[in-house]
């Protein structure tokens, strides 16, 4: 039986998602090294029974924990427990919620720097595998046609799908008709129709497509010990885009990193990097300082600037120098228009991999004190208050060591 959805149901089931959403913010900036998988659980259950749901595995299907955590090589269904996450691992979260009645279904996989690019690249692969996917669910096409664009996108990224798990029918039980492949030819199987919930979920294998059940009885695990990632949301079918269900509102965290390149400054850039600078740092300069940016700062000679552009065009860009032990980071402006795809996360990698290529112990920064946004930035990333060199202004420090102790889940 598929079932269509009444707006009173569609309501339910949107609470339901913004809390499956919540916890999975929660757990995001909870994600670190040292952590265990047991903390994580404890964390997210706390947050499940706090908004007033639970967890649709534990005490239906009695899964030993309120979420699934799998790690690295781990497809599915891992047990929480004292396994310590570690740098350079893929911590796959996949939380299934059921609050009035109704569930929702969501997964992301977090990266724990440092990783292999071709790791990374999975993990962009699949979550872009998601959003083909997801743009297929249109009424009057076929429940196919979701497989369809999901395969395909993994066939062209050179991965396999792991065809035992499947997107699924979900509503007033966490699986329902109809299940959704992640491969095979469109056009075929259930039409799909306004009001129909659905749950898409591509799981991806850098290696095989076989998978082997550990001793445990639910941890699932790639038969040849290749990586793998796993994204997952509930959506609604409507009369035009499909609606997520389980993502906050206004949340970036669905949309890839913007891939960027780094290029040396030109003369006939200097016009255009200084009004992008006074366009975002003006207000905050003005405020700490009581006066507006200066060239002569921007374009210190002693710095090497480097200009960001994507596809669309110039984005940023940011000026540093070595300073004794330290990478010193003088100035990063990022457009306001595209703040947010993770080009802040890009530049701190790269200042830190040039910090450890150099042999330096750490990188350093100023920031204003009232600008609290990229103070929080700097902190989810490890960075700590060092002290108060100028008025309103914190230097901020990160040390850099060789096994590359970064955070950027």
């Amino acid at each position: 039986m598929i079932y269509t959805r009444t707006e009173q149901e569609l309501s339910n089931m949107r609470q339901c998602g913004e809390i499956n959403a919540q916890v999975h913010e929660v757990l995001r900036h909870a994600i670190q090294p040292g952590i265990t998988t047991r903390e994580l659980d404890a964390i997210a259950g706390a947050e499940i029974r706090q908004a007033g749901a639970k967890s649709s595995i534990r005490d239906a299907l009695g899964f030993p924990g309120d979420i699934c955590i799998s790690i690295n090589e781990e497809v599915g269904h891992g047990i929480p427990g004292d396994y310590a996450i570690q740098p350079g691992d893929l911590v796959k979260i996949d939380i299934s919620i059921e609050y009035a009645g109704y569930h929702t279904d969501c997964a992301y996989t977090h990266i724990i720097e440092p990783v292999p690019a071709q790791a990374a690249q999975l993990v962009a692969a699949t979550r872009q595998a998601l959003a083909a996917g997801i743009q297929c669910a249109r009424p009057g096409g076929h429940c196919s046609d979701i497989s369809y664009a999901i395969g395909q996108m993994i066939q062209d990224s050179g991965y396999a799908v792991i065809r035992h798990a499947n997107g699924h029918g979900i509503g007033t039980s966490l699986h329902e008709d109809p299940i959704i492949a992640n491969f095979g030819p469109p056009g075929r199987g259930p039409r799909l129709r306004e009001g129909m919930v659905i749950a898409v979920e591509p799981v991806v294998s850098m290696g095989t497509r076989y998978t082997l059940c550990r001793s445990d009885g639910w941890t699932d695990v790639t038969a040849d010990g290749s990586l793998c990632a796993h994204f997952e949301h509930t959506i609604v079918i409507t009369d035009g885009q499909p609606e997520i269900l389980t993502k906050l509102p206004n949340s970036t965290s669905d949309r890839p990193a913007l891939p960027v390149q780094y290029r040396d400054m030109r003369e006939d850039d200097k016009s255009r990097l200084l009004q992008l600078a006074a366009a975002e740092m003006d207000d905050i300069l003005i405020t700490a300082w009581g006066r507006r940016v200066r060239p002569d700062e921007i374009f210190d000679p002693s710095a090497t600037t480097k200009v960001l552009e994507t596809e669309d065009g110039l984005a940023g860009f940011f000026t540093y120098s070595e300073r004794q032990d330290v990478m010193f980071l003088h100035t990063v402006v990022i457009a306001s228009d595209i703040q947010g795809q993770g080009l802040g996360k890009q530049v701190m990698r790269y200042l830190e991999e040039a910090a450890r290529a150099r042999g330096l112990a750490g990188v350093e920064l100023c920031v204003q004190t009232n600008n609290r946004r990229a103070i929080r930035f700097y902190e989810r990333l490890g960075f700590q208050p060092v002290e108060m060199p100028y008025a309103n202004t914190k230097l901020m420090h990160k040390a850099v060591t060789s096994a590359g102790d970064t955070r950027w889940s």
